[in-house]
């Protein structure tokens, strides 16, 4: 493998007072005289050297002594560099006396150009852009769930975390496979082939089961009496507190039907020790699909805790799956109204799993000492729950159609389970399989499975290797059952599964086409009409490629691609990474609702700006914003109500609106203390405009914000800048960063710096508990970019930023290229790109007509 497929560079981390400092940044030793171009040496001669010969060497670079010329793929990166620099005229240096003119400087970077677009053409053609790679562990774990059918099915967690390079996961270069992968493979591949067997001979009858709150006993309410009262479940009959608990909920007799359907257990805090509520009565069967449906209303409870009246608004309320030790996986969320409401969600249910409500507006009563924040004078909100009703398992066929695609129609029987095996990671297959010729069948099924797991021709010599593992199997002790087993497995961890079909340079089969687009738009391998256009070779037609396209974004399961892509792109992954430091943040503590929030804003956001067709500007400056009750509420908007995404105008005088003002942005390029306007504005740079600062030098420390309030951040960079090589770099990063100073580690809008001393600030926070801290010195939210153009705070930032529409489209189609492709953009790859914008240059660069013009580019049809 080439210096070039291992580690591409885009030479954007030149430092600016240094033409070709940076080249000794990738550790190569200097040995052998330079070896450019005669067309560039005269250039570097009179305009370099001075610099970076033997004993100047500014930047830890000696020209005189060696640079791997950019005929060779081993230097190109850097050159690339070099010609960027010199090309956007900050090489050499505009202090340097010498300076070349606009014709000599544009003289070298079109010979540099012509050498490197050759270079790179050529190894293009030996070896093709991107390197063959295997499907990464979110791939791995979509394409087995649609294989077997298992769409709640859990296996990336076996797996050890991906490389990244190039900002995604998707690049071949960070894609190794070692023999830690090879055992978990085998271990995620076994545990996913026993999930889809049957676990049992007879269909599980699909019931219709009410669970009624009074009725789940210590789950919902036998809540300690003697503590305070907000932590207590409240019985209700309608609006009728009845206030003799344990004698309310021991019954004689069955209720009448109309009481029956007006009791309910009501709360005033949300689902946290010791008020944790759950529907414990049910336990999921088996895993499958099930119908949720859920009743309940909100309330008004008197301030004496002795009445209760009619609710004052709707009340969100989010549902759990919750399985031991109190492993939360989110459902889903939706509104109880203040008369009683049915709502139902149908969700993928984990064997075992319980339902778990949280009231998630309300407080969290955090011990040891709480109050609550929204209690009024006459009072607080409730909800009450009434009943949760589970419909199913749900399963369209016995056994199960993932069953049936490892076995057919063969005939099982019941056998015991094995002793000691975790539920969660191995469960053993509940059934044996039948079969009157083990030998005939294991070739028959295997050949069968190994068409789809495949995803495209199979050698016989595959099938033959599968099927000789499976005597082989049976021959050493193995029932037919566990010897089929141990094949699929195989079959599973192999390289024709878990690699991506691009073994040569050029124009990708129609095969390969479509386990591209579909790993690009699905992230998971295509499914059976792309594969049947694949097998016609009718997908290499525009028309038709466009149309499936338009197809695979039109589904629902794009959304695993807007998640994936924006958890790379926009770094959402790292949402959870960091929490609100208690003492500076204490309102933000346990505000789960508006943590899930967050990712949701920017997942929900970012498909309208597809579904819609809009254009890019969008992407820094949009009219409206995709919002909840509870976002709109952190930023100070009114008019939205419920728990549901919606789009909502913005007025003209908005601060927020695009990318860079959202919540999750804003809490991701933050550490839970402080913010920081170097590590946002770099975020913003690399991220958003596409042209990433160089890497700190190693032996400047890093400038931390004071949060006891006596300097301001722009006050210790002000004094960090005053360093030459430092002022080199902070002049581009820091502006868009000061810009978002306005926000603070949690999105939530300031005028001042919070600080551990200062003007005191008092209340309840979401935990329940008291809170103070400190107001520091006031932000200053002003700055002045690299051109001299200036701003007074985000507003005018976004308004500069938005005029070069042009470079915010080409980084998205730069990040998209990589996403979709798995490799890095290259120097050759430039044109093609520019061709992409210039087609889609009218309209504002619409994002969905760039996934249109990348998909039909040769970069995509190419390997």
């Amino acid at each position: 493998m080439t210096q070039f497929h291992r580690r591409r560079w885009s030479g954007r981390g030149l430092h600016p007072g240094c033409i070709l400092g940076v080249l000794v940044f990738l550790g190569l030793g200097v040995s052998a005289r330079a070896t450019a171009s005669p067309a560039l040496q005269p250039f570097l001669t009179r305009h370099c050297v001075e610099c970076h010969d033997a004993e100047t060497r500014k930047g830890g670079l000696d020209l005189t002594a060696a640079v791997a010329a950019p005929e060779t793929t081993a230097g190109i990166d850097r050159w690339v560099g070099i010609h960027d620099r010199v090309a956007s005229g900050e090489m050499p240096p505009p202090k340097k006396k010498s300076r070349p003119t606009a014709g000599e400087s544009r003289g070298f970077t079109n010979a540099l150009a012509k050498v490197l677009l050759n270079t790179e053409r050529q190894r293009i053609a030996r070896e093709g852009r991107a390197t063959q790679r295997r499907m990464n562990r979110h791939e791995y774990e979509q394409t087995v769930r649609d294989l077997l059918f298992l769409p709640a099915l859990e296996v990336k967690g076996f797996l050890p975390e991906d490389g990244v390079v190039g900002g995604f996961n998707k690049v071949g270069a960070g894609l190794d496979v070692s023999h830690v992968h090879l055992g978990r493979y085998l271990s995620a591949a076994e545990f996913a082939v026993r999930s889809a067997m049957a676990p049992r001979v007879e269909a599980p009858k699909r019931t219709v089961q009410r669970f009624h709150a009074w009725d789940q006993g210590e789950f919902f309410g036998l809540i300690p009496l003697d503590g305070p009262k907000e932590r207590r479940t409240f019985p209700l009959v309608g609006l009728k507190l009845m206030t003799n608990v344990m004698a309310t909920l021991k019954r004689d007799a069955e209720p009448d039907a109309d009481r029956r359907q007006r009791e309910a257990m009501g709360v005033v805090v949300s689902t946290y020790e010791p008020t944790e509520i759950r529907f414990g009565g049910f336990r999921a069967p088996m895993t499958g699909r099930y119908r949720l449906r859920a009743s309940g209303y909100s309330f008004w409870m008197g301030p004496k805790f002795t009445q209760v009246s009619k609710g004052r608004r709707s009340e969100p309320v989010t549902l759990y799956a919750d399985s031991d030790p109190r492993i939360l996986r989110r459902l889903g969320s939706f509104d109880f109204g203040v008369e009683p409401t049915v709502c139902e969600l149908e969700v993928d249910l984990l064997a075992g799993e319980t339902i778990r409500p949280d009231a998630a507006r309300l407080h969290r009563s955090r011990p040891p000492d709480h109050r609550n924040p929204l209690t009024e004078a006459d009072g607080m909100p409730g909800v009450a729950f009434q009943w949760l009703e589970v419909e199913g398992p749900i399963f369209e066929q016995w056994p199960p159609a993932g069953h049936q695609a490892l076995f057919g129609a063969l005939p099982i029987k019941d056998r015991p389970k094995a002793e000691g095996v975790s539920r969660r990671r191995q469960r053993p297959a509940g059934v044996a399989v039948e079969s009157a010729e083990p030998a005939i069948d294991a070739e028959r099924l295997l050949r069968s499975f190994l068409g789809r797991a495949y995803r495209g021709t199979v050698a016989e010599a595959d099938v033959a290797r599968f099927v000789t593992l499976v005597k082989g199997s049976m021959a050493t002790g193995s029932d037919f059952t566990e010897a089929m087993i141990a094949g699929y497995t195989a079959v599973l961890s192999s390289p024709s599964f878990l690699y991506i079909d691009e073994p040569k340079p050029g124009k990708l089969a129609d095969g390969a086409l479509a386990e591209r687009l579909s790993f690009f738009l699905w992230n998971a391998a295509p499914d059976a009409e792309l594969r049947a256009l694949a097998a016609k070779g009718r997908l290499q037609k525009p028309d038709v490629l466009r149309a499936q396209t338009e197809r695979l974004l039109d589904d629902p399961r794009s959304r695993q691609f807007i998640d994936a892509f924006l958890d790379y792109w926009l770094d959402l992954r790292g949402i959870a990474a960091t929490a609100p430091d208690e003492q500076l943040y204490p309102d933000y503590q346990l505000d789960d609702l508006l943590v899930e929030s967050m990712a949701t804003e920017t997942q929900v956001f970012f498909g309208e700006l597809i579904r819609r067709n809009l254009g890019i500007t969008n992407l820094v400056d949009s009219e409206f914003a995709m919002l909840n009750e509870r976002l709109a509420r952190h930023y100070g908007i009114e008019g939205v109500d419920g728990v549901g995404f919606r789009r909502v105008p913005l007025r003209r005088e908005r601060v927020r609106g695009g990318l860079l003002t959202q919540a999750s942005v804003l809490k991701v390029t933050a550490n839970g203390t402080t913010t920081s306007p170097v590590k946002r504005g770099a975020w913003v740079m690399s991220r958003i405009i596409g042209r990433p600062p160089p890497p700190a030098p190693p032996s400047v420390p890093a400038v931390e914000p004071d949060i006891r309030g006596a300097t301001t951040i722009r006050e210790q960079l002000a004094k960090h800048r005053t360093q030459e090589s430092c002022n080199a770099c902070h002049r581009l990063i820091d502006p868009a960063g000061f810009a978002l100073e306005n926000f603070d580690v949690m999105g939530g809008w300031r005028t001042r710096y919070r600080a551990s001393g200062g003007d005191p600030v008092k209340g309840i926070g979401h935990n329940g508990n008291f809170f103070h801290f400190g107001l520091g010195p006031d932000v200053d939210a002003s700055g002045e970019l690299p051109d001299g153009r200036t701003f007074q705070d985000v507003r005018e930032l976004k308004q500069l930023l938005v005029s070069d529409r042009e470079q915010l489209a080409r980084n998205l189609v730069r990040q998209l290229v990589v996403y979709a492709t798995g490799a890095p953009v290259g120097f050759a790859d430039r044109p093609e790109i520019e061709e992409i914008l210039r087609a889609n240059r009218r309209g504002d660069f619409p994002v969905r007509s760039l996934i249109h013009g990348v998909v039909q580019s040769d970069l995509f049809r190419n390997k």
